[in-house]
């Protein structure tokens, strides 16, 4: 039985702090949130918080804003909004006044993990030391918050069949975050924002809550839009099928959006449903896309970065009144039981191009030192431009064109991870461009018109030995992609969706596509 108390600081913080939190922890206990102190059920009631007008740099952190903030905290109160989702934040950036704002407003705060420049692209995926040790110190930033109360790695990244190979990253990343968030004594769930796509959802929602807790996602969030205006009700929308695909579900779901806007003004007659006896059992409560006005028009206030100026619209009075209008009935927690069994993992399939009980390794920046310690042949500058890096993408593609590129390579659908596959494009294209030195017998180090040098004597003179360097986390031994562990993987997708349960085009199609496209993301890395 999952029961976890959702700190957002480390125990140490907590220890070292006399200052008393303004608002209340929660709770994980089965599938479902409860407040710690009071035992009551949470449910969420959010707005998606991510202002971009009038931002005068591509640097949009609304959680630095302190005039947007005192703007912004004032009207969530009117509303009767307990909690935002924010998808993108400067972790550099101080957050202190407008996380207290927040906190002594009762505002828990939902943050995603990726930034656009640290994130797990969903046509080329990879996870590296970059990115990881990006989130790493988001986290770091965060960790004092009170009301950081989750973490999203991921939202909408596997968004189709032929990007299912995406999710085998995220769900790494969900592994080895939660590890190192245990590392620092924190207990602040992480979790992923699915696309409701029809021919994956239930490859996706299976996925994320199969195998060993590790690795498995700790809540479960979907975005949706498909109820659309009051002709649209619980069943037509597609919202009951939705509730039945989560109702045996042993982690926590909500909706992480809501809020179709092609009927506007919007009424959101499905706040009725998400908090009421249709899904009120099944779900813990949901986010509203958005909260500002923005080019694709979904907001309910009209603001702008730096003003402190708000022009509510007609959409604003509705949610408004909508939230006011529903009062959940959830269960205490001293006498809710969890039930259920956890998920089993998809097999792999046309539709699903992952091998489930399978992950990719832990970023080991160690390891990836040591591989580049030990080549004879690499570049002569420890950074390429873009230019550069579009040249260096031919060239290796050719050259694992020619030759076995294994050791940088993956295939989701087979769970094949080469050993310095979660290694910088940088360091992955010298491994191959010394590859291709040493089968031509040393006579020649080159990679097209971009500078190479040969290095008579390397640091490292057995490549093998950098297997037992320590991952990110601090782990020793071999690199390994195990973390999801099906008990059935055979098991077929139980989705009753129209599938074609025929595994081997599916396979030999995204077999051919991740390992001839190392150049690929190696191109699309510079």
């Amino acid at each position: 039985m999952k029961f976890a108390t959702l700190a957002s600081a480390s125990l140490g913080a907590l220890c070292a702090s006399s200052v008393v939190a303004a608002i209340d922890p929660l709770t994980i206990k089965g599938s479902k949130w409860f407040n710690s102190k009071t035992g009551e059920q949470f449910y969420f009631k959010g707005v998606a918080y991510q202002p971009r007008t009038g931002l005068k740099s591509n640097n949009p952190d609304p959680l630095a804003d302190t005039v947007g903030c005192k703007r912004d905290v004032a009207v969530f109160k009117d509303l009767g909004i307990n909690s935002i989702r924010v998808y993108d934040v400067d972790y550099t950036n101080s957050h202190d006044e407008c996380m207290k704002l927040l906190e002594d407003a009762g505002i828990y705060v939902l943050l995603d993990m990726p930034s656009p420049q640290y994130s797990i692209n969903r046509a080329e995926p990879h996870w590296d030391h970059d990115t990881m040790s990006h989130w790493q110190a988001k986290v770091d930033a965060f960790a004092k918050y009170p009301n950081l109360v989750a973490w999203i790695a991921g939202n909408e990244v596997a968004n189709d069949v032929e990007t299912t190979p995406s999710a085998a990253f995220v769900k790494a990343a969900i592994r080895d975050m939660k590890a190192y968030l245990k590392t620092k004594d924190l207990t602040t769930p992480v979790g992923y924002a699915d696309n409701d796509d029809p021919k994956i959802r239930m490859n996706l929602i299976n996925f994320f809550n199969c195998g060993d807790e590790g690795s498995r996602a700790d809540f479960y969030g979907i975005n949706t839009y498909r109820w659309c205006g009051d002709k649209t009700d619980f069943k037509t929308s597609g919202y009951e099928d939705i509730t039945k695909n989560m109702t045996s579900y042993t982690i926590p779901s909500l909706l992480t959006e809501y809020g179709c806007n092609l009927v506007r003004p919007r009424t959101f007659s499905e706040v009725k449903s998400l908090y009421g006896t249709d899904m009120g059992s099944t779900f813990s409560g949901g986010i509203m896309y958005e909260y500002t006005e923005e080019d694709n028009e979904y907001g309910i206030v009209k603001v702008s970065f730096g003003d402190s100026k708000v022009e509510k619209n007609s959409d604003y009075d509705n949610f408004k009144k909508a939230l006011a209008g529903v009062k959940p009935q959830g269960v205490k927690m001293d006498s809710y039981k969890a039930s259920g069994k956890d998920s089993v993992c998809p097999a792999s399939s046309s539709v699903w191009h992952v091998k489930s009980d399978v992950l990719p390794p832990t970023p080991s920046q160690a390891r990836c030192q040591c591989m580049i310690d030990s080549l004879g042949c690499t570049f002569k500058n420890d950074k390429l431009s873009t230019a550069e890096g579009k040249l260096v993408g031919e060239v290796v593609g050719n050259i694992c064109g020619a030759t076995s590129c294994d050791e940088i390579s993956v295939d989701t659908a087979k769970g094949v991870y080469g050993d310095f596959s979660a290694c910088s494009s940088l360091q992955r294209s010298a491994w191959a461009v010394n590859k291709n030195y040493e089968n031509q017998r040393s006579a020649v180090c080159e990679a097209g018109d971009v500078g190479t040098k040969i290095v008579s004597s390397p640091k490292q003179d057995d490549v093998k030995k950098c297997l037992s360097e320590k991952d990110d986390n601090g782990v020793v031994g071999k690199p390994s992609g195990s973390g999801s562990g099906s008990k059935d993987d055979d098991s077929s997708d139980d989705s009753g969706s129209d599938e074609d349960s025929d595994t081997s085009s599916g396979t030999a199609t995204v077999t051919a596509r991740l390992s001839v496209a190392v150049a690929a993301v190696l191109l699309l890395a510079f």
